[in-house]
């Protein structure tokens, strides 16, 4: 019996221990509001750390272009270079066919990394495309229009990677 007695003491006490623990219905409103508050406080966190995320990626992508923009204007230089010389050969007679190949190919590549040539001769002056080597005075084209390209120039991805050298057309004075 005395088992029994402390048994029933016990269980008892278990009883009495969980009525102390729970909340009445005003306590939860409360505990939920704390929630809710916190709930906030985190998803704030996590769109600011979103945000932190996305601008580093944003300057690292930025990073990785201009370190690769640098590599493909190197390119462009010996892609000119290529040009000049299937040009030259070209005159003296020589066999052309497979500059022209290589020139195709490197086009190709230019063509992956969206680089695209800036159209120059007969165009209106675009002082965002173009930059003025000299005037040449010609009645011929209407004033500003680009007579003669000296260099060529690029556009990566809708932005000016080169600008074209250019001699563009200055009406004659007549005295």
């Amino acid at each position: 019996m005395a088992e029994n007695e402390n048994n029933d003491k016990s269980f008892k006490q278990e009883t009495d221990d969980k009525k102390g623990t729970e909340k009445d219905p005003s306590d939860w409103k409360t505990h939920s509001k704390e929630l809710y508050t916190l709930l906030e406080k985190e998803k704030q966190k996590s769109l600011r750390l979103l945000a932190d995320y996305q601008n580093l990626e944003k300057q690292t992508i930025d990073r990785i272009n201009s370190r690769g923009d640098k590599i493909i204007l190197d390119f462009l230089t010996i892609y000119e270079d290529f040009i000049r010389t299937k040009n030259a050969y070209e005159k003296g007679g020589a066999n052309v066919d497979s500059l022209n190949g290589i020139i195709k190919n490197m086009e190709t590549i230019l063509g992956n990394y969206e680089v695209k040539p800036i159209e120059a001769e007969g165009k209106k002056l675009d002082p965002k495309l173009h930059e003025v080597v000299e005037e040449i005075e010609d009645n011929d084209n209407e004033e500003g229009t680009i007579v003669k390209e000296i260099t060529k120039g690029y556009i990566i991805r809708d932005g000016i990677m080169k600008y074209s050298k250019v001699c563009v057309s200055k009406k004659l004075i007549k005295e």
